[in-house]
Order: C-alpha cells, then structure tokens, then sequence
C-alpha cells in the first residue's frame, strides 16, 4: 500500500467509528462496540472502502494497544503489583491450562485431530487485553479487586503468547524433545532479559532525567521524555518477539511511583483514545459478513461465542477459586476475560500456516470472537453486581482509598503555612504542582504528591477530588484557578474549595466558579503592612 492509502484507510475508520461510537453511546452501548460494527461495515467483506492489505493500519492499531497498557501501568503502583500479583499469576497459569485443554477436548470430540484441537484450545484461552482495560477503566473498576485480577491475568495470558506460539509451530511438524526445551529456554530468557533492561532503564534513568534541575517546572519535556521511554520499550519487546503491550506495560510499571505518572496519563488520554479507536475499528474489518450470513452460518457461530463465555466464565471462575479468591470475585473476573482477544488472531494465523486449521474454522472462530468482543461492556458491566451478590466487599485498599484527604494545588512558598498547618491537624494531604522538585520533597517527607495539571480532570480524579475533605487553590494566577475550581467543582460539586486570590477585582470571576472561601491577598498584605507600620510607630521617638 502507498502512504496516502493508509492515510485514507485511517481517516475511513476513524470517520466512521466515531459516528457509530457517538450513537452507541447514545442508546447506552459502549464506543467500542460503535468502534467494532464501523469496521465490520467499512471492511472488505461489505463496503470495501478499506483495502484488503491493511498491515500498515494493524501496526497503528497494535501502537494503540501499546499506549493504552503504558498508561495503566503507570496507575499500578508496585504495591499494588506485588500485593495482587501472585494471585493473579496463579489464576492465569491455571485459566490457560484448563482453557486450552476444555476447548481441545470439545474440539476434539466433535472429529479435529489433536494438533488442530490444540491449536483451537490456545485461541480460545486468551482474552482480550485492550478491550476488557479500556472497559474497566471507563468503568471505574480497574482499582476493584475483581478489576486487578483480570488485569492480572490479562498480562499473565499476554506472556502465555510466546510459549503457545511455539508449541503451534512444533505441532506443524516432528516433534523433538531437545528442541522444545531449547525454543522455551531461549524464549523464558528474552522475557527476563526484556523486563531488566526495560525496568532497570525506567528505574534508575529515567527518574533522574526527570527530576533534573533542566526538567524541573517544565511542561512538556519531562511527558515527552516518559513517553519516548513506553514506545522504546514497546518497540524493543516486538524487535525480541514478544508482546509490544507487554513491554509499554512493564515502562509503566517502572514509572508509576514517580510523580509524573499522572500527568504523562492525562497527556497520551487523547493520542491513546484515537489509536485504540482504530485498533476496534480494524478487528472489525477482519469479519467477513458475507460468509456468515450464508447457509445460515450465523446461528453457529452464536452458538459458539455462548459455549465460549459461559466455559471461560465457568474455567476462570474455578482457576481463580483454586488459587484462593472469594467466589464472587472470582466469577466477576470470569465475567471480564469471558472473550476472545486480540492475540488470538495471531495464535490463529500460526496455526493456519503451519497447516493445522483450515480458513472456515478460523472465520468461524473470528466471528465469535467479534461476538464474544461485542458484549464485553455489557458484562464487565455486570461484574461488581455478580461480587456483591457473593458477597465479595471492597479491598483494604479500596476502602483506605475514600480516606478524605486535603488537596493543596501550587505549592510556592504561600502555601507553606497551610501545608503544615494540614499535617498539625493530622490529616493527609495531596499536593499538585509543576515543579517536580518541590513535589519530590513532599513525597519523601510522607505527602502524596502529582507533578501536573490541575485544570486537566485526569489530575484531579488520580488526587482523588471525589473524597476530597477540603481543596485549597494556591495559584497566583486567577484565570488558571478559576478554571481548576470549576473543574473540582464539577468532579466533585460539595467539596469545600478556599482559593487565593492575588487581586480584589479577581474576587468575583472565583466566586462565580465555584470557590468556597476566598483569601484575598491585598486584604492580607495590608493587614502585615498595617501591623508593621504600627510597630515601627510605636519604636520611633516622638
């Protein structure tokens, strides 16, 4: 394809599923789902205004993909990893096994060989990782436990993918004991080797770049640099065969306790929003209508998604339990991965290759998928209903979560009396501020601290306005204040706010936004001036 043609691909399937995203929206559905039917409609199979050669339109997608697990990453503070992770490894490992067994198993019964019942056994066992984030993030769930495990699981499938692929080839032709073990050692050996030099590079480098004193206060340089390090790391894991999303994740991980991490989020929302479209869009078009609607194929392949959801629902609900999850959790996080995913395309070109499934069993399995992918919303929707009912509460860190906290935004030196003021009264604070430095020293003091934005809404919720006690607004700037106390105002309308006010006649313009209280600097510097003047009046000889 010529440059200008994937351009005009692009703009086709971003044109169209925004459409289709605005009215599902409209009528209660997800964007993805609008996202999803946009490149059923636009694909080869029906209209055709996307080319049949779209290779350079999945890179973009997978890109997406990437962006989106970068910025969840940098949400998974390395707490949280390790006091979820092993839960969530021992799920995964088990979900896959029973998975790929169960489907091989039905597979083979209804007449495929082994190699080929196998090969439908590992697409059946992994599920969507871009989709289901996207939802629990939209959703508000990824911080619920049922949230963190599917997440968990998730990226313990997304390594599950080189192995699986590996066995596939060697199901194409003889078997050699030597050789299996070599291709898995060889394989286990780049996944460490991607998680050092990624995680060493975004631990010890990155963090002093950013703190730098070049860096400090400055808007752009410190996201950019943040960002340059997630595509660097999603590039180096695809150059070693793995995940791309696996290693934008891992960059992530290694920068979500800096105080940048929710600034870069809020940056990449629009550039992530706007690759993940056509990532949804894409898997659509792979769906060939015109096949499926022939000699009534469309009952078999709802008949298969059912079997699939219900059997993963059913086998990740088991897996989760045997590794020592409460049931409701455990079910809700079977509801979250009841799907196909993404990667599952790629097990399925493998296997077609190497001759072990034939085209109608692939478009069979794809439109499922694209099935199963359409009501992922609806079900994840489900998913704290499905804990709730079972009795599954929210986690020891959900609750410490809703701790009110004060949220002091700038924090130069006419914030210092207030910061200490707030921990004499024993209450914890967050501050939101530019300068990195300044944040740092509240961090390490024990403060909660965000280099970023506050007039961007993504800052705001990550400080956790929602179950704010009280926002004080530090800024001199009266325009940019106003603009913060309306955007608190709006995430959270009965928060106290006090704001500072620099001059008089600004008075009006926070008042009407929203503020509070309102702390007028010119009163307060005439009052020092007054006191000082009456001091030295009363020193000086008459």
């Amino acid at each position: 394809m010529h440059g200008w043609d994937v351009i005009t691909d692009l703009v086709v399937l971003l044109s169209v599923a925004s459409i289709l995203g605005v009215l599902a929206e409209r009528i209660g559905l997800s964007s993805i789902v609008g996202a999803i039917v946009a490149g059923m409609l636009v694909g080869p199979s029906l209209l055709g205004w996307v080319h049949d050669d779209h290779l350079e339109v999945q890179y973009v997608a997978e890109f997406g993909v990437a962006l989106l697990l970068f910025t969840i990453g940098l949400e998974i503070t390395r707490d949280k990893l390790v006091a979820f992770g092993l839960p969530g490894a021992k799920t995964a490992v088990l979900q896959v096994v029973l998975t790929t067994s169960a489907a091989a198993a039905v597979a083979h019964l209804i007449g495929w060989g082994l190699a080929g019942s196998l090969a439908i056994g590992a697409m059946v066992a992994i599920s969507s990782t871009a989709a289901v984030a996207r939802t629990l993030f939209d959703s508000g769930q990824l911080e619920s436990t049922h949230g963190r495990l599917a997440l968990a699981t998730l990226l313990m499938q997304d390594l599950a993918i080189v192995p699986l692929v590996i066995m596939l080839t060697l199901l194409g032709g003889p078997i050699e004991v030597a050789g299996v073990a070599a291709e898995l050692g060889f394989a286990g050996a780049k996944m460490i080797g991607v998680v050092l030099i990624i995680g060493l590079f975004a631990i010890l480098l990155i963090p002093r770049l950013l703190h730098s004193s070049h860096l400090s206060g400055n808007r752009e340089l410190p996201v950019v640099l943040a960002v340059v390090t997630g595509v660097l790391a999603a590039w180096l894991s695809h150059e070693l065969g793995m995940s791309a999303a696996l290693g934008a994740f891992i960059a992530g991980l290694a920068l979500a306790n800096s105080p940048f991490a929710r600034q870069i989020r809020a940056d990449v929302t629009g550039l992530k929003a706007i690759f993940l479209t056509i990532f949804f869009a894409s898997i659509g078009t792979l769906v060939d209508l015109s096949w499926i609607v022939a000699e009534d194929r469309i009952l078999t392949v709802l008949l298969i998604a059912c079997l699939i959801i219900v059997g993963k629902i059913a086998l990740t609900g088991l897996s989760a339990r045997l590794a020592g999850v409460a049931t409701g959790t455990a079910l809700a996080t079977g509801l979250c991965v009841a799907q196909i995913g993404e990667f599952s395309f790629v097990l399925g070109g493998v296997a077609r290759t190497e001759g072990l499934l034939k085209d109608e069993t692939l478009h069979l399995l794809i439109a499922a998928s694209v099935v199963t992918l359409l009501l992922v919303p609806p079900m994840i929707a489900l998913a704290p209903r499905l804990a709730a009912a079972f009795g599954s509460g929210a986690s020891g860190s959900e609750r410490k979560a809703g701790i009110g906290r004060v949220i002091i935004i700038g924090v130069g030196p006419s914030a210092v009396p207030t910061l200490e003021g707030v921990r004499t009264a024993g209450v914890p604070l967050t501050v939101i501020d530019f300068n990195s430095l300044a944040v740092q020293r509240l961090r390490e003091s024990g403060d909660g601290g965000i280099v970023g934005d506050a007039r961007r809404p993504e800052i705001l919720r990550a400080a956790g306005v929602a179950a704010a006690r009280l926002v004080v607004v530090s800024l001199p700037d009266p325009q940019a204040a106003a603009e913060i106390i309306r955007q608190v105002r709006t995430l959270a309308p009965s928060v106290p706010i006090v704001a500072r006010c620099s001059y008089n006649r600004a008075a009006v313009q926070l008042q009407r936004a929203g503020a509070t209280d309102i702390v007028l600097e010119e009163d307060a510097v005439g009052l020092v001036l007054g006191a000082a003047v009456g001091e030295q009046l009363e020193q000086a000889p008459v």
